[in-house]
């Protein structure tokens, strides 16, 4: 593992329970680590834990975070770490040599994942996890949907579901005596202008509407928003039609083609890195960023680090389209934790595992994870708000990453800014308009093998399409190929299993 937590702290000494930290000052007077002066002696069971970094400086083992959790839980936590941007390839290799520590956070149901499952490379706890009283009030719609072949192999990751929304520039909107974008055509026009109308009132043509990178989550919120199907159009006879097939997804093309040759958006954004993608928003060269909504007070809150404003950036959800306001949800998770049956090759390991998860699941713990400690990464207000302290870099980076809060209600409140009690209030304004993915918590044995080739496929020929390298005719030839190379039995057996699942 890779990165030690750097913080502020005074020197001194704190105590949590039975384990002692003692703080040693850097050279630089304003870093520190942490030294447990406990030893386990064999009386904490181990837990290997595999999560995503999205710096490459996670939280480090004796950051006082995890020594707190170590102590609530009982457990020897022992964290790895991999890089969000090559995290799938390298899940994949580490699945191929079975070199997997017991806790593996699984980013999303990819084939190799569905392979691995399958092959019992990961427990089925679809007969135990509700035997721990934490784990048991988990959502059954959430399960359902991160379920394979109709078993569980995971405690989700969980999210809200009218998570997504537009981060944008308030000020330059002011600036440009614009209004926040009401309709897909206001939201054009917003990029235009923030691209050619010098926004920032610099005198200088050095900005521009917005970042994409290869991630394809915004191009798939700006397609659903247009009209397009969650990924799949479920047909009145049963039959499963891909959202690539549809006119409204080549509306959205058509729409997203002339973002592109109009300069609106990045034109290297197909080779864009996602631990690049934040950059040109947070140093002023664009102004709209879709994503997350949480992201908007991210974004506010390093320009007031920067010295800047406190109102400078504003939440919204997307806007509406020619088919009325349509939302893409998230699935009510973020991938799932498993239990690898390489890190925990027994039934009691197993079990040790989920025993973890569920103490996870407590009150204290979530606030561990979400929060850290009192006193070291926060405090708390006269009226009982969580206060978070800054650091120059983020000392508990990827702890939040396998965290599961599958009960709600448990954690300690901030106190917000009007920013972020927007993003809130856009969580909630969405659900209503929020489109269903029919297949979610369908497998389909052709896409187990073929998915990741069949995805990429269309991926590569709807990037060609908005850079102008391929035409309609070009696109559709793509899409006869990717059902001529088995997304035909894709169809077929999303199909049986949706009417299946329906009792049809």
């Amino acid at each position: 593992m890779s990165g030690i937590g750097r913080y502020f702290c005074p020197v001194g000494m704190f105590r949590l329970k039975n384990k002692q930290f003692e703080h040693h000052a850097d050279t630089g007077g304003t870093t520190g680590r942490y030294q447990s002066a406990y030893k386990t002696g064999g009386k904490e069971k181990e837990i290997g834990i595999l999560a995503i970094t999205f710096t490459g400086t996670p939280i480090a083992d004796n950051e006082p975070a995890v020594l707190a959790l170590e102590e609530l839980t009982g457990y020897d936590i022992k964290l790895e770490f991999l890089l969000n941007s090559a995290y799938e390839d390298q899940l994949n290799t580490r699945m191929a040599a079975g070199n997997l520590p017991a806790l593996v956070v699984i980013t999303g149901k990819t084939a190799s994942v569905i392979n691995y499952c399958r092959a019992g490379a990961f427990w089925d706890i679809t007969d135990e996890y509700k035997k721990y009283p934490n784990l048991a009030k988990a959502n059954e719609i959430v399960m359902n949907n991160i379920s394979i072949d109709g078993r569980i192999y995971g405690i989700y990751r969980a999210r809200p579901l009218g998570r997504n929304g537009i981060s944008y520039r308030k000020d330059w909107l002011e600036n440009l005596g614009l209004e926040e974008p009401k309709t897909m055509d206001d939201l054009y026009n917003v990029l235009k202008a923030f691209t050619y109308n010098d926004p920032d009132g610099n005198n200088v043509n050095d900005t521009y509407g917005m970042t994409w990178c290869k991630y394809y989550g915004p191009l798939d919120q700006i397609s659903v928003a247009l009209g397009a199907p969650n990924k799949w159009k479920v047909e009145d006879d049963g039959t499963f039609v891909p959202d690539f097939d549809t006119p409204e997804y080549m509306e959205a093309m058509k729409y997203m083609r002339k973002l592109y040759e109009e300069g609106l958006i990045n034109r290297d954004y197909a080779a864009l890195e996602t631990s690049d993608w934040t950059k040109d928003f947070q140093n002023g060269k664009s102004g709209v960023h879709i994503d997350v909504s949480d992201q908007a007070w991210r974004f506010q809150k390093k320009f007031i680090e920067m010295g800047m404003d406190d109102d400078i950036v504003w939440v919204m959800g997307m806007p509406e389209g020619p088919f009325g306001k349509r939302i893409l949800p998230t699935s009510g998770h973020t991938g799932f934790v498993a239990i690898s049956k390489a890190g925990a090759p027994t039934e009691e390991d197993m079990r040790d595992a989920l025993n973890f998860l569920d103490l996870c699941n407590t009150k204290e713990a979530q606030n561990i994870l979400n929060f850290g400690v009192e006193g070291i990464h926060y405090d708390l207000t006269e009226e009982g708000y969580v206060k978070r302290r800054q650091f120059d870099q983020d000392p508990m980076e990827g702890f939040n990453q396998f965290m599961t809060n599958v009960v709600d209600g448990l954690l300690l409140m901030e106190e917000m800014t009007p920013v972020q009690k927007r993003r809130e209030e856009v969580i909630l304004e969405n659900i209503p308009y929020c489109v269903a993915n029919p297949a979610e918590p369908l497998t389909s044995n052709t896409y187990a093998n073929k998915g990741a080739q069949l995805d990429q496929m269309i991926t590569d020929a709807r990037n060609q399409f908005i850079a102008g390298q391929l035409d309609e005719a070009g696109f559709k030839a793509v899409v006869q190929e990717w059902y001529a190379q088995g997304g035909k039995q894709i169809c077929e057996e999303y199909a049986e299993a949706y009417r299946a699942a329906h009792g049809n």
